[in-house]
């Protein structure tokens, strides 16, 4: 027999065991694990050791901080969502607000737990002030201090999810030379880069935001026309590359994210024609494709090791498979990459 359901406003409402694991793993975008896992387990590797146990237990580890965080701001951002994501927003009303709030604490919980363990098998000072901020951050983006709401630490907040596993990773092991080179080269350039994209959620997100009284530095900069600072933007995590090689803080390999200057711009480019919600669902797409392989393929250039490789191709894999059949969206579509290259060649 057929699990029961109870219909609620959105053609949905209780439902069964099967139904409600989709509209969880949907809503709260699950594919980020691969952000997270990624950067934990390369900054994990990037010494040389071999921490299999923590490599493998990092991925559900950082499942849990995923949907905690997505949960958290799935409802912190409830109301803006009826404009901005109207689909995820249906998924969240079938499941329930209620048992939504019961994920984010179970999910905080498991994250709490599992950095215990990892404190427990190496017991470190930074490591403990690492994995609080990594929670600390994440809840206070959305809720609390609402970090997303101020133009200056919304940016630096959005910066933690590709910097913060990094550090945590590295933090396991606490080798200063493994820091100074390449975990924290590393880490600026990633952190770069994600400052050079961030305003592309700000472009596509620009009515509901504008509904709750928000509008971002990003945003402030378009308005006035400073393009040549957005560009400055995008520009600077490469230029950073190039320092960090000349001084030897990055290996030659790294240089190899130089051609990826291009891509930045066009992302970019894109983003800033988007008008109708269609060309910025495709602009905000490509955006967050662009960035996970940016991020994957940066920390194999900086720390070139088989096992490092072997971790960024696993989240690619992972990443792909999530996109595709477990994120709310569906992926990049291939209407959305036409969208996205007629954005490129209509006039301004």
């Amino acid at each position: 027999m057929a699990a029961s359901t109870t219909v609620g406003p959105y053609g949905g409402g209780r439902a069964g065991i099967a139904r409600s694991v989709v509209l969880l793993v949907r809503s709260c975008s699950v594919r980020f694990t691969a952000y997270y896992w990624v950067g934990f387990t390369a900054g994990l590797l990037a010494g040389g050791g071999s921490a299999l146990p923590w490599v493998l237990l990092g991925a559900p580890m950082w499942l849990a901080l995923c949907v905690g965080t997505e949960s958290v701001n799935r409802i912190a951002d409830r109301e803006a969502d009826v404009v901005n994501q109207p689909e995820r927003t249906r998924l969240c009303e079938e499941f329930g607000w209620a048992r939504l709030t019961g994920v984010a604490i179970g999910s905080w919980t498991c994250f709490a737990l599992f950095g215990a363990a990892l404190l427990w098998t190496s017991p470190s000072v930074v490591l403990a002030v690492l994995l609080v901020a990594d929670m600390a951050i994440a809840i206070c983006y959305s809720v609390g201090p609402a970090l997303k709401r101020h133009r200056v630490l919304s940016l630096a907040t959005l910066i933690t999810p590709v910097v913060m596993p990094v550090l945590t990773g590295w933090a396991v092991e606490g080798d200063t030379g493994v820091l100074l080179s390449p975990v924290l080269p590393v880490a600026a350039v990633l952190a770069a880069f994600t400052l050079g994209l961030s305003g592309i959620k700000d472009i596509t997100d620009v009515e509901g935001d504008r509904a709750l009284g928000y509008s971002s530095l990003w945003m402030l900069l378009a308005r006035l026309r400073r393009g040549a600072a957005v560009y400055l933007l995008t520009a600077a995590p490469h230029l950073l590359v190039v320092v960090f090689v000349l001084t030897g803080a990055l290996p030659p390999t790294a240089l190899a994210l130089l051609p990826l200057a291009v891509v930045s711009v066009l992302v970019v480019k894109a983003a800033a024609r988007a008008r109708v919600p269609a060309d910025r669902a495709a602009a905000r797409e490509v955006m967050h494709q662009f960035t996970f392989y940016f991020l994957a393929f940066a920390l194999a250039a900086a720390a070139p090791r088989p096992a490092v490789a072997a971790v960024a191709a696993a989240a690619v894999a992972y990443w792909l498979v999530a996109s595709r059949f477990l994120h709310w969206s569906g992926g990049l579509k291939k209407d959305q990459l036409v969208r996205w290259r007629h954005l490129l060649t209509a006039t301004s």
